[in-house]
């Protein structure tokens, strides 16, 4: 029932939409009052999803649908993206995120975002990136901590026209880059609180004769039980003043919703929403009269598929030729994986990283890993889906306290993950005062590990920069970058033997009994 309530809330928001574009229209043309329509259109958290795979519609069609969605307003809508497009499949990673640049430019995206996924290949590659796009990627809190100015390709914000209204556009990236991103990569750029940016900049802005003013934010929020709209955007909301829509992403949620009087959404992931805002403003008033927000449930062009977009997937599919469906190996049953948890894929990814490098422990942060590998035949694709980040091996020498310390903050930071590992066996206890939860652990032949002892521990390169906030794995010593891929270690793996691993018993879960004695 629940299900079905929702649905009929979804229908009636797409209804109103609708609805008041029509109303809009006829108002505009017939009554002469100057009322105008503004259309926003929004995506986030694609990831590279150029494929129709799955729940995922692909490119073509998202592509399509955009148009679509464009051409009912031609003059007085906007596209944009919350951050967070190239990075996540196969067919945008070799070829660092280029498809995805031309759909976006071809669909005609007025801004982005920037996410923490867009310094995954380096600044170099950003940069490029940015000088192929046809619109601009902003970042309002993000500044150079060697010149304090704002990095060169990016831009605070964007003001564009639209039905003869200026709409001020701010950029804006979630702090957690500075560590859910290679901290080699951003650890030369300062990630400003975003409300205090956002609060500096409305004045300023509406100086310049910004009459709506639109938060572009990579910054994550979810709907509670009740309705309401939490987490870091909704934090954000509630500190900021003369904003007229806040967009968001990073959290991969379908958000709806109004916080601190100001509509908030969000548009899922890989494309299969697109979340919608529809202004109403009077040129005669200078003024929004109302504001209305909604999702689409489903993308699903009415027209046959735009030609442009079905080229540029057709040209991608071509340069990776068929290598990526090829089968490269099989797995006798599923490695299923949740970053909150030790996964048999986290079991099985450290297990193969310990033997590749003779190293005495393993450790990969829990989203390093992005997916399950499926039983049966294993392709280059699902490798790819899985561990889209091209991570290397990395050696260092680590105490065993600093180990121990790795350990208990991966069980309990909350956010990033379980940390997964190779070479240890840990009896844990959730109900002991933190700190103490980790009741023993031991090396594979039941020795206690030793505070003191220098241990060999293999790690990716991006936990060996304190990535994830591991700061503790980044104070070894003697450590070197292998310089071979995390990836390619796995695929050698698969490719070498048939993959039948169930798994052990390296975690065991204390619990405690409490007897009452009978009176």
């Amino acid at each position: 029932m629940k299900k079905v309530a929702s649905r009929i809330k979804l229908f009636a928001s797409l209804m109103m939409v609708l609805v008041l574009t029509a109303a809009t229209a006829v108002v505009g043309a017939a009554g002469g009052n100057q009322q105008v329509q503004i259309s926003v259109l929004a995506v986030n958290d694609f990831h590279g999803a150029l494929l129709e795979e799955g729940k995922n519609p692909g490119m073509i069609k998202l592509g399509t649908y955009l148009k679509e969605e464009k051409a009912l307003n031609a003059e007085g809508t906007i596209i944009l993206s919350a951050g967070d497009m190239f990075q996540g499949s196969a067919q945008s990673n070799l070829l660092y995120g280029k498809p995805v640049v031309d759909a976006m430019n071809s669909i005609g995206f007025n801004a982005m975002a920037l996410g923490n996924h867009e310094f995954d290949w380096g600044i170099a590659t950003l940069e490029q990136q940015a000088k192929s796009s046809r619109f601009p990627y902003l970042a309002a809190n993000i500044t150079d901590k060697t010149t304090g100015g704002q990095v060169p390709f990016l831009k605070p914000y964007t003001i564009i026209k639209k039905n003869g209204v200026n709409i001020a556009i701010i950029g804006l990236t979630t702090p957690e880059t500075a560590y859910k991103s290679n901290p080699l990569i951003v650890s030369q750029f300062r990630f400003s609180d975003p409300a205090e940016v956002v609060n500096e900049l409305v004045p300023k802005l509406k100086s310049q004769g910004a009459q709506i003013i639109i938060v572009l934010a990579h910054l994550g929020c979810e709907v509670n039980e009740q309705g309401a709209v939490t987490g870091e955007a909704a934090d954000f909301a509630k500190q900021v003043t003369g904003v007229d829509l806040i967009i968001t992403g990073h959290s991969h949620s379908q958000v709806l919703g109004r916080v601190n009087g100001i509509p908030v959404v969000q548009a899922g992931s890989n494309g299969r929403v697109v979340a919608k805002a529809t202004f109403l403003y009077s040129l005669s008033e200078n003024k929004i009269i109302s504001s209305i927000i909604g999702k689409n449930g489903d993308i699903n062009p009415k027209q046959p598929y735009d030609q442009q977009m079905t080229r540029i997937v057709n040209r991608t599919n071509q340069e990776l030729g068929t290598v990526m469906n090829k089968p490269i190996g099989s797995v006798e049953r599923k490695l299923t994986h949740d970053r909150y948890e030790l996964s048999l894929f986290g079991q099985w990814a450290t297990d193969t990283m310990r033997q590749a490098t003779k190293a005495d422990i393993a450790f990969i942060n829990g989203g390093g890993i992005r997916e399950s590998l499926p039983a049966g035949k294993v392709t280059l694709g699902h490798i790819y889906q899985a561990l889209p980040f091209d991570n290397t091996l990395y050696i260092t020498q680590l105490t065993g306290r600093q180990i121990i310390d790795a350990l208990e903050y991966g069980f309990e930071n909350g956010s990033v993950g379980v940390l997964q590992y190779s070479g240890i066996k840990v009896r844990y206890n959730k109900t002991n005062p933190i700190g103490q939860r980790l009741v023993k652990v031991t090396t594979p032949d039941g020795a206690d590990l030793n505070p003191d002892k220098i241990y060999k521990v293999v790690i990716n390169d991006f936990l060996a920069a304190g990535g994830d906030g591991f700061v503790m794995l980044s104070q070894g010593h003697a450590g070197y970058d292998t310089t071979r891929l995390l990836r390619d270690v796995i695929v050698t793996n698969i490719k070498r033997k048939h993959v039948n691993f169930t798994g052990d018993n390296r975690l065991i879960y204390e619990t405690v009994l409490i007897v009452k004695a009978a009176s």
